[in-house]
């Protein structure tokens, strides 16, 4: 574990709680627990999930995907539009819905979001247990997506009762791939400005939206990213 790298987004530790934990004494980093305590397809899915790979699998050439093997690791700078998702208040709404409603929540949750990046051709790097991490090509589809899956939940709450409040974060940037992840401070400043989004918010940097934004948006903020330096504006996107 690497956890210079590591961004406390703890991907690891919901799919394969009793591998990894939070470290003790700093519940902003994951630490390595017990890998004998899960197969080793969770393992590895486990490992993969990390959004700034800052967990290693030794033999990894066995380990990886097709899609990594080979590499030796070194990734190709690209261009992209990072976003994250992620369920708010997550394990309360298990504790009262119980793990069978919990289970057929998240299935359907998880079946709008993708077809939803789908349909704005937005690729799915990883799933995180009750969000996604998801690159898009441009920011103008990734903030479409974000702005149509609001909507999308907005409207099965309205007909329904009840849809979880989801947070979503967008950021552009460039960043290393490797296969069909990404690693670099990028993905770390977008999985930060979503940690800062409040319930069915979309946050945004202030560059990634521009000037010329279709939708409204609020008054930029100065935020500091945790392990980030320097300073960054964000906005909130306007979806109603």
């Amino acid at each position: 574990m690497d956890r210079h790298r590591c961004i406390g987004a703890g991907n690891c530790i919901n799919i394969a709680p009793t591998a990894f934990d939070w470290l003790k004494g700093d519940l902003l980093k994951a630490d390595v627990v017990d890998p004998a305590s899960v197969e080793e397809d969770l393992l590895r899915d486990a490992a993969l999930s990390c959004p700034t790979q800052a967990i290693e699998i030794e033999e990894v050439g066995e380990l990886l995907p097709w899609q990594l093997r080979g590499r030796g690791g070194v990734g190709r700078r690209v261009m992209k539009t990072f976003m994250f998702t992620d369920i708010v208040k997550s394990t309360n709404l298990v504790e009262v819905l119980g793990d069978e409603a919990w289970t057929d929540l998240l299935r359907w949750h998880d079946e709008v979001l993708r077809s939803t990046f789908a349909a704005h051709q937005g690729e799915e790097v990883v799933a995180t247990g009750d969000g996604f991490f998801v690159g898009f090509d441009s920011p103008e589809t990734a903030i479409a997506c974000a702005v149509a899956i609001q909507r999308k939940l907005a409207d099965h709450r309205k007909r329904h009762g009840f849809a979880p409040q989801v947070r979503i974060g967008i950021h552009a940037s460039e960043a290393a791939q490797i296969g069909r992840n990404f690693s670099g401070k990028g993905v770390h400043e977008a999985a930060r400005i979503a940690a800062l989004a409040e319930g069915s918010e979309i946050l945004a940097s202030k560059a990634t939206v521009g000037a010329d934004s279709s939708y409204s948006v609020s008054e930029p903020r100065e935020v500091v990213l945790r392990g980030i330096s320097e300073p960054i504006e964000v906005v909130a996107i306007g979806w109603r």
